[in-house]
């Protein structure tokens, strides 16, 4: 089991690590700058012992201030090869080379980290457009099954932990890397004996970080699951705020998301408290470690082995380079809780996306003809059948009309149409075409659809209708709005047709937000409509309005209705009666009255008294 977390956590940061492939260029420019700026953390360490040696010195008459000798050689790199050749009084020779050595590491470093950071945020923003691509291309299924509030934690909030660790800490741990090599080549040539002594206890200090970091790595999962629970409940909270107002659930919601917080916080507080003791356990460790060195040490000074610069270039070698060892460990302990939290992204991410279309498909020409249910049976994901054996031939320019209770399959019926779901058996064909073996697109082209609940954007009212269609004449769009009854109203708004309508149109009515949908759908010209119970929320004068505004759109139109008002389909050429799946009657409004089933009695519950309401909205 162990084995298989440990597999798991490298493949995610294998995969993470993709993501910085187009950017491998100005990366390796980025690691070379800090190459640089590690060699001068070098030279810095070094310029401590002729510091000590020679410049501070009461009595030193040295000129040149060596630096070190380079192993197994006699070549010597002194501090007099950073300055002028005239320059020769040691204390400017040293200042001169500290000032130069400190200016070249700031500028190596600066632009190092800038290009690394670049990187990193270069590859998250490509995940995070990869995760989104993938999850627009979605099946509707899919949104049915996954919360909206988890779906937008993963993407936002979990990419932007990912985001942390491969911008601030990619730059971070390169940066630390060049700089812990710098240091031990530091203490290596100064006393290697001395330096291999002082890394006894790193496996003391390797195990503690690995253990604690899968420790980090599987509480960070938890917390972006309770991340993602918290954002559900706000997004839920937040757009069914008049539900919560109306019945007076404020106080449930408050505790609800304060209770999902607590929750996360102690999640967080486990992954914090682990990263927390990486510091101190590493800092015991080095007490331990310095402690030896200061032993060792008095000895070879006592014996003219190392001088006290020496001394003071090792130990202050030592303390940096136990900085980048720390860092190094944070560093890998934020990286496996970035591959923790990527998992759900990467668990969208791999999900199949919608099949665009089938081997050999080809496109789909302009409806003429007919559209033909043969035999069609539906369930979803393997579960019981919600349609059994639908027979129907609709004739271009007929309106059909679904009717019967909630959950009778009416919806899932016309879902088939423009393939948001694939038939389990039978065949749904247009034009004697399977839509099955046609592009998804030029399919999904010939059919407009309203909806009872009217999807619009936190746009302006002319980008809503324009949808998909950028390039619309302006008269064009003024002609749609005027037949779907928008025109006026939206001259009314304070900017026209360049009003913000807020987010989901909530700034309009809903029989405004409906004709607008009703003339984005004008603008579409389909030769399909499909209407899904388009007026069921509107009072008695907007549904008129509305209708009206149908009327117009239905014209010339092959037309598929879905309603709970009878009202908006006496008209229709054919009523298909769906129950329990089944089309049960099928006929004109007066013949399936004469035939006294279930249209003639869901038409008796309706309008026993509300006769008059339905002569108003009858269409002239």
């Amino acid at each position: 089991m162990e084995l298989l977390r440990h597999t798991s956590e490298r493949e995610e940061i294998r995969r993470l690590m993709r993501y910085l492939r187009p950017y491998i260029p100005l990366f390796a420019l980025g690691v070379i700058l800090i190459a640089v700026m590690g060699s001068m953390d070098g030279l810095i360490a070094f310029a401590i012992k002729p510091a000590l040696d020679v410049v501070l010195a009461r009595h030193s008459t040295a000129q040149a201030l060596t630096l070190f000798t380079i192993p197994g050689t006699h070549r010597v790199v002194q501090l007099n090869s950073f300055v002028p050749r005239g320059i020769h009084y040691v204390w400017t020779v040293f200042a001169v080379a500290l000032l130069f050595i400190t200016v070249a590491k700031g500028v190596a470093e600066y632009f190092g980290s800038i290009l690394i950071q670049y990187v990193g945020l270069s590859g998250i923003t490509d995940l995070r457009d990869h995760a989104y691509r993938k999850i627009v291309q979605q099946p509707v299924g899919f949104f049915q099954h996954n919360p909206v509030g988890r779906v937008i934690s993963a993407v936002i909030s979990d990419i932007e932990q990912v985001r942390s660790a491969f911008s601030d800490w990619l730059a971070d741990l390169v940066r630390q890397i060049f700089s812990l090599v710098a240091f031990v080549a530091v203490l290596l040539i100064i006393d290697w004996r001395m330096a291999l002594g002082s890394a006894v206890l790193i496996p003391l200090v390797v195990l503690p970080v690995g253990k604690l970091g899968r420790k980090i790595r599987r509480s960070s999962e938890k917390s972006r699951s309770r991340l993602a629970d918290l954002s559900q409940i706000l997004q839920e909270t937040v757009s069914g705020n008049r539900i919560v107002k109306a019945f007076g659930m404020e106080r449930f919601e408050i505790v609800r998301f304060r209770d999902a917080g607590r929750k996360l916080l102690r999640e967080n507080m486990r992954w914090i408290r682990a990263l927390a003791a990486t510091s101190p356990i590493m800092d015991v460790l080095g007490a331990v470690v310095v402690s030896g060195v200061l032993l060792a040490a008095r000895g070879e000074i006592n014996a003219s082995r190392m001088t006290i610069g020496d001394f003071g270039a090792f130990i202050f070698a030592l303390f940096k380079a136990y900085e980048p060892v720390k860092a190094i460990g944070r560093a890998y302990q934020l990286f496996l809780q970035a591959a923790g939290v990527s998992a759900q992204v990467f668990a969208f991410i791999d999900r199949p996306e919608e099949e665009m279309e089938a081997p050999g498909a080809k496109p789909l020409p302009r409806f003429s003809n007919s559209i033909e249910f043969d035999r069609v049976s539906f369930a979803y994901d393997s579960g019981p059948l919600i349609l059994r054996n639908i027979d129907l031939q609709v004739p271009a320019g007929a309106l059909v009309a679904f009717v019967g209770s909630s959950g009778a399959g009416k919806t899932t019926l016309v879902n088939l149409l423009p393939r948001f779901y694939a038939a389990t058996s039978g065949s749904v064909r247009i034009d004697g075409r399977d839509v099955r073996e046609v592009t998804l697109r030029s399919l999904r082209e010939q059919i407009a659809i309203v909806t009872q609940e009217t999807i619009l954007f936190n746009d302006t009212i002319w980008n809503n209708l324009c949808y998909g269609q950028p390039n619309i004449p302006k008269a064009t769009v003024e002609e749609a709005a005027r037949a779907a009854l928008a025109h006026d109203f939206i001259l009314q708004l304070p900017r026209g047709y360049d009003t913000l309508i807020g987010d989901r149109g909530e700034r309009l009515s809903g029989g405004q937000r409906q004709r607008l949908a009703i003339a984005r759908a004008l603008l579409k010209n389909a030769p399909i409509l499909i209407l899904d119970e388009a007026t069921s929320e509107l009072d008695s004068e907007s549904e008129m309005l509305v209708q009206r505004a149908l009327n117009n759109l239905m014209a010339g139109r092959t037309v598929f209705v879905i309603a709970h008002r009878l009202s908006t389909i006496r008209r229709a050429d054919l009523i298909a009666v769906v129950d329990g799946g089944a089309i049960r009657e099928r006929g004109t409004h007066e013949e399936l009255l004469a035939r006294a089933g279930i249209y003639a009695r869901l038409f008796e519950m309706q309008f026993r008294d509300a006769e008059p309401v339905v002569r108003a909205v009858e269409p002239a």
